[in-house]
């Protein structure tokens, strides 16, 4: 059983997994939703790259999944580690056809304690990290004529949120470039939206609460269904994104967020 609770099976008997014969390349692979996601490409019958700045931990995972998974150490910040992560995807599987842009940082702190310093580092990484993934696979996407685009935004990208200038600023960035990369890359197959997940049981968020334990408090009492969301939950979002369920969707926003947002 994975940490959430969900067996590496689709849980769907006598189906044929969604995601079979299909390539992801998921970033952020380590923990959390990355993590979850990657299970669940997998259950699905997807093959895998699996990348993260902690290459030991998607290399872990990797190593959990079986044969079905790589991994490599990679910045998404990084021009040329992009480019080498896509050139091992397609040297190992021939192709690429789910890109699950998921690798990011949290920023929780007033205005006058945000440096430009954090300011730059979480735009780097959700932001900047976020274009250069979808530039570096669409190459290989447009010769197939083909392709599903998963960018992890957050709710944070749909209102105005509290002492998150800097994270909110990246995800509305995120929510943005899926529209226009959407209109841009639809007349050759490729799909691309976002994701918006709310407060989600992380091992990013548990650092957020032991940092911050009133502001999460503050947002939890918040969400209509009065609880935290599970990585696996935005997993399963993920997979109907992926596969060919949601082939007439793309420029879209899919929101799980317990009702925060509504």
């Amino acid at each position: 059983m994975s940490p959430t609770g969900s067996a590496l099976g689709s849980g769907r008997a006598g189906a044929t997994p969604r995601l079979e014969g299909k390539v992801a390349i998921v970033t952020g692979a380590a923990g959390g939703i990355g993590a979850e996601t990657a299970r669940r490409f997998a259950a699905e019958g997807a093959s895998l790259l699996l990348t993260d700045a902690d290459g030991s931990g998607a290399e872990l995972l990797a190593g959990e999944l079986g044969g079905r998974a790589i991994s490599q150490p990679h910045d998404v910040a990084s021009e040329s580690d992009w480019e080498a992560v896509v050139a091992r995807a397609l040297e190992a599987h021939g192709r690429i056809d789910i890109l699950l842009n998921n690798a990011g940082v949290f920023l929780a702190a007033p205005l006058q304690e945000t440096s430009l310093e954090d300011f730059r580092r979480v735009m780097e990484v959700n932001a900047v990290g976020v274009f250069l993934g979808m530039r570096a696979v669409s190459p290989a996407m447009i010769e197939q004529k083909a392709g599903s685009i998963i960018n992890v935004s957050s709710v944070a990208g749909l209102g105005g949120s509290p002492y998150l200038t800097a994270y909110a600023a990246s995800k509305w960035a995120v929510r943005g470039m899926t529209k226009v990369i959407a209109k841009e890359l639809a007349p050759f197959g490729i799909r691309v939206n976002s994701l918006h997940p709310g407060q989600i049981d992380t091992q990013m968020n548990a650092r957020q609460r032991e940092k911050t334990p009133e502001l999460v408090e503050r947002l939890i009492r918040g969400i209509p269904l009065r609880r935290i969301g599970t990585a696996a939950e935005v997993a399963h979002a993920a997979v109907y994104l992926a596969c060919e369920e949601s082939a007439y969707v793309t420029g879209s926003e899919l929101v799980i967020d317990g009702g925060t947002s509504a």
